[in-house]
C-alpha cells in the first residue's frame, strides 16, 4: 500500500474571495481546518507521509500545521514558486514518489474509504485509478465514459464533444511515479485535462472507481455554505 499522500492546496482561492481573510484549505468544518481533516483521514488510513503542495498562502498554511506532528502524519511542504496545476505541482515532488502516490485536491471534504480505493487500485494494475461519482452539474465538471471493466475509455468535457454522461472526477486519483514522465518539467499542467486524456488515447491504463461515498468539493462559497448546513461532524 502507498505510504504517500499529495495533497494540492497551491491555488489563490479566488472562488472563495469573501472568505479571503483565511486561506481558503483553512477554513473550518466543525471544529477544524479542511486540510486538518484531510490529514487525519490519511493517518486512519495508515499513509505515513503528506506532501503539502502550496502555492499562495503558504506560510500561513505552514504556521497552522507545523509538522504534522499532531496529527499523526509527517508533513512535507513543497512551494510553487511558478503556477504548475495540479499534475505540475505532482512532478516537482517526483523524486521523492517511492512508486504509487495517493493525489488529494486540497477543497474537499472526504467520507472515502481510503484502503478500499488503494485495494482497488492495485488489484486493478492501471497507471493511475481516478475516484468518480455521480455529478448534477456535467456541465462544468470533469466527465469520464467507462467500460465493462472499469478502464477509462474518454475524459473530458462536455464543451469539449469528446465526452457526455454524468460521471465526474471527484479530485481524488491514485497514480503510479511513471505517469509523470507525460507531465513536461514546465508550464501549468493539469490531470484531468491535460495528462489523463493523453494517457487514454496513448493506451494506457486508467481505472475508474465509482463511489457514492461522501466526497463533497467546498472550494466555492454555495457549496461550502451548503456543507456547513449539513454538517454533523462525521
Amino acid at each position: 500500500m502507498p505510504a504517500q499522500a499529495a495533497i494540492l492546496a497551491g491555488g489563490k482561492g479566488t472562488r472563495m474571495s469573501e472568505y479571503s481573510a483565511t486561506p481558503k484549505v483553512l477554513l473550518p468544518l466543525g471544529d477544524k481546518p479542511i486540510l486538518a481533516h484531510q490529514l487525519e483521514r490519511l493517518r486512519e488510513a495508515g499513509f505515513s507521509t503528506a506532501f503539502l503542495c502550496l502555492g499562495d498562502r503558504a506560510d500561513e498554511v505552514q504556521a497552522e500545521l507545523g509538522d504534522g506532528s499532531r496529527f499523526g502524519i509527517d508533513i512535507e511542504y513543497r512551494v510553487e514558486q511558478q503556477p504548475r496545476g495540479t499534475a505540475g505541482a505532482v512532478k516537482e515532488i517526483e523524486a521523492a514518489i517511492e512508486s504509487s502516490l495517493l493525489v488529494l485536491y486540497g477543497d474537499l471534504y472526504i467520507g472515502l474509504d481510503l484502503q478500499k480505493l488503494i485495494r482497488f487500485h492495485e488489484s486493478h494494475d492501471g497507471v493511475a485509478t481516478v475516484v468518480v461519482r455521480q455529478t448534477d452539474h456535467p456541465e462544468d465538471s470533469d466527465l469520464v465514459e467507462v467500460d465493462a471493466d472499469h478502464c477509462i475509455t474518454a475524459i473530458g468535457r462536455i464543451a469539449d464533444g469528446r465526452v457526455s454522461g454524468t460521471l465526474g472526477c471527484a479530485a481524488i486519483c491514485v497514480i503510479r511515479r511513471e505517469l509523470l514522465e507525460r507531465v513536461p518539467e514546465e508550464g501549468v499542467v493539469d490531470f484531468a485535462r491535460d495528462v489523463f486524456p493523453v494517457a487514454v488515447q496513448a493506451g494506457d491504463k486508467l481505472v475508474a472507481y465509482e463511489t457514492t461515498e461522501r466526497v463533497m468539493d467546498v472550494g466555492t462559497p454555495h457549496r461550502y455554505e451548503k456543507f456547513l448546513k449539513s454538517w454533523s461532524g462525521s
